[in-house]
């Protein structure tokens, strides 16, 4: 029999074993999203309206859900060398693609300073690291209010661009900032106390979301842009780009909110398990993307539902082997060398 203290110790690991498993099964399925997004990226035209409507709904929350997320688990201690393994992580990514491209389809370019592709992440995990530390000693209300208006004036700023991935950082600043202020405990506390209240409204507003995405592609279409954080504002925004920046973070956080009160707190098999390694999957993804459709007839595949749903469950079969822990190479051996470096007269 079991005390009072031996019981509500037992149920605190339990109550943090469940905050793990949570947060581990809401990046599997951001990471399931950015696949299934890049996969249909390189296999649909742009301006299908299918693909506008998948890119539409994915990119409106999936990146501010991973960067919140980071803020949310953001720790100061060894700030340096954790630049040092996103910057390191970042050009290594840079390099795999450039020869990635180049064995397929014999072109390929390198620019060192500027990156529009999939990289960008590393280093923008580098920046908000530097600045966490900048200013952690600066009232957070304060940051988060100055982080959230500078994308409203960049946005009309052609030079804030995939410069060292400038215009991205801005954009998404205020997501990992919330993070920051926010206890990982308190909020999965605050979601299961409220969550009986306000599940059926949350999936209510994301399937509302998700059909304005469908039905409503051509009307809102221009908002896009601004969603994958590296453009600038439209011509079409007629000036009032600001406006529409602050209606796409209103989306964003609306229906990030909706989608961690939709997921499930209890462990779900392999989804939970494997969502400890969505860093590898996001490494290693779009190397794969372009070997697997280097094959693959995806045009005759995309004539046919059954096609496309093969094509689906190769993103989603994708997901699920790069999450193992053999693709823990090379990101795990990095990050163990610059963590346990150190200098020859034995300080780190």
């Amino acid at each position: 029999m079991k005390t009072d203290g031996e019981l509500r110790e037992t149920n605190l690991i339990r109550a943090r074993k469940e905050r793990i498993w949570y947060w581990d099964t809401v990046k599997f399925i951001m990471i399931q999203l950015v696949v299934i997004g890049h996969f249909a990226e390189r296999i649909m035209s742009f301006d299908d309206p299918t693909f506008l409507s998948v890119k539409l709904f994915i990119y409106s929350f999936h990146m501010p859900i991973f960067i919140f997320i980071f803020g949310l688990f953001f720790k100061e201690k060894n700030f340096l060398r954790k630049i040092w393994f996103y910057i390191i992580s970042g050009y290594l990514l840079k390099g795999l693609l450039c020869l990635s491209w180049w064995a397929i389809t014999g072109k390929t370019s390198f620019r060192l300073f500027y990156d529009s592709g999939v990289p960008w992440f590393m280093f923008v995990l580098a920046w908000y690291t530097l600045i966490a530390w900048l200013f952690r000693k600066v009232d957070k209300r304060i940051v988060l209010a100055i982080s959230f208006v500078i994308p409203l004036i960049t946005g009309y700023f052609r030079a804030v661009n995939d410069f060292l991935c400038f215009s991205r950082m801005f954009v998404f600043l205020p997501f990992f900032w919330l993070g920051t202020m926010i206890n990982p405990n308190d909020l999965l506390a605050a979601i299961k106390k409220y969550r009986k209240y306000l599940l059926i409204p949350s999936a209510c507003l994301i399937a509302v979301w998700l059909t304005v995405c469908i039905l409503k592609i051509q009307d809102v279409k221009i908002l896009i842009h601004l969603f994958t954080g590296r453009n600038p504002f439209s011509s079409q925004t007629n000036g009032l780009g600001f406006l529409y920046r602050i209606l796409t973070y209103a989306i964003s956080f609306l229906i990030g909110a909706a989608i961690l009160i939709v997921v499930p707190q209890r462990k779900i098999p392999v989804a939970s398990y494997l969502g400890r390694n969505t860093v590898n999957v996001y490494f290693w993804h779009y190397t794969f993307i372009l070997i697997i459709l280097r094959f693959l007839n995806t045009d005759t595949l995309m004539k046919s539902v059954w096609g496309t749903v093969l094509l689906l469950l190769i993103a989603v079969a994708l997901t699920l082997v790069l999450s193992l822990d053999v693709f823990n190479f090379p990101l795990k051996n990095i990050n163990k060398f610059i963590m346990n470096f150190k200098k020859k007269d034995g300080r780190s």
